[in-house]
């Protein structure tokens, strides 16, 4: 938590968690600053996944009143440390299977380190760390990001009537983004669409010719990247429309509806004392990225999302205690004896 490692300065961080892994009795396989953690050589293979990077900015940790404060206690640092600590109680002597700990870079920006090392990761199944507040993740919705732009005339502003103010036509743009009928998935719900940022203008005495919006957009299957493209355009046609990021970076959506992963991971909820509960999630992780790859994967771990990213960053520590000791049941039913 001491460690700044906001998006693509995961240098230190990594260094760290390639020591303590280390000094755990695992072989370590470095892909930049990605760090893979291996025990085991044969039999069934488990991958326990999260991210080292977080969002800026950077604040200073502390506990107070049961809870750890600080830039990426939820969002991912709380979940990095369940899996440490799970690593640290396991008896490697009893492993019958592969354990893998695969910690990764740029997952808040483009999920680079997923894209690095999966293309190179074996695995059975696995589970991707992230604030569920301890529940099952089976699915999420997908992220793509447009950039739209409505295109005016310039004019002197003392004349208006002489230009076409591409601010006005794009605000009738963005009521008309408003009114669009999504499509919904029965499990994860409906696409939705975010205006998040908007720039146009040169001065204050000149009508604008351009004006452009960055759009968040979430959506379900069966949609692609290309079928939310050629919706829109369809839609807003006087509008011009393009991806903001190459379509690879986007976050996929997925939905799991039943694996081995899911039901060993619900048994060792329960033997951790709580009821296994399910959901699907709004927001996107490299779980996606893992499924794609042919590796079944759900989503879990300490904290909520409504703690991530915010001004004050929290994550309960008794949670974090929590799922350590789910991930310790986890190791034990799908890699070891059970003698």
């Amino acid at each position: 938590m001491n460690i700044p490692s906001t998006s693509t300065h995961e240098h230190d961080i990594s260094l760290f968690v390639e020591e303590v892994l280390r000094d755990l009795g695992m072989e370590i396989i470095r892909s930049g600053n990605n760090v893979i953690g291996k025990l085991g050589r044969e039999g069934p293979v488990l991958a326990l996944c999260g991210h080292l990077d977080t969002v800026p900015p950077f604040f200073p940790p502390r506990i107070q009143g049961g809870k750890l404060y600080g830039r990426g206690a939820a969002d991912d640092k709380g979940g990095l440390a369940a899996v440490i600590n799970a690593v640290a109680n396991t008896d490697q002597e009893r492993l019958k299977g592969t354990l893998l700990t695969v910690f990764v870079v740029d997952e808040e920006l483009r999920s680079r380190g997923a894209q690095e090392v999966l293309p190179q990761l074996r695995a059975d199944f696995g589970i991707v760390c992230e604030p569920t507040d301890l529940k099952i993740v089976n699915g999420q919705k997908g992220r793509l990001t447009f950039r739209i732009q409505s295109v005016g005339k310039r004019a002197h502003a003392s004349k208006p009537e002489l230009g076409k103010n591409a601010i006005v036509e794009m605000a009738m743009l963005v009521l008309r983004l408003k009114d669009l009928s999504l499509a919904r998935h029965t499990e994860l719900g409906h696409e939705t669409i975010s205006v998040s940022t908007i720039a146009a203008g040169d001065a204050v005495n000149i009508v604008p010719d351009r004006c452009s919006i960055d759009v968040d957009y979430r959506y379900v299957p069966p949609d692609d990247a290309s079928s939310v493209l050629a919706t829109l355009r369809a839609k807003l046609p006087e509008a011009r429309i393009e991806f903001a990021d190459d379509p690879k970076n986007f976050t996929r959506p997925f939905y799991l509806p039943a694996h081995q992963i899911i039901t060993l991971l619900g048994e060792s909820i329960r033997r951790a004392g709580r009821e296994p509960q399910m959901a699907t999630m709004d927001a996107g992780t490299d779980a996606s990225r893992f499924n794609e790859a042919g590796i079944p994967t759900v989503v879990f771990g300490p904290g909520g999302i409504a703690q991530a990213h915010t001004s004050d960053e929290w994550i309960d520590l008794h949670e974090v205690e929590v799922a350590s000791v789910v991930f310790q049941k986890l190791i034990k039913r799908a890699l070891m004896t059970q003698n």
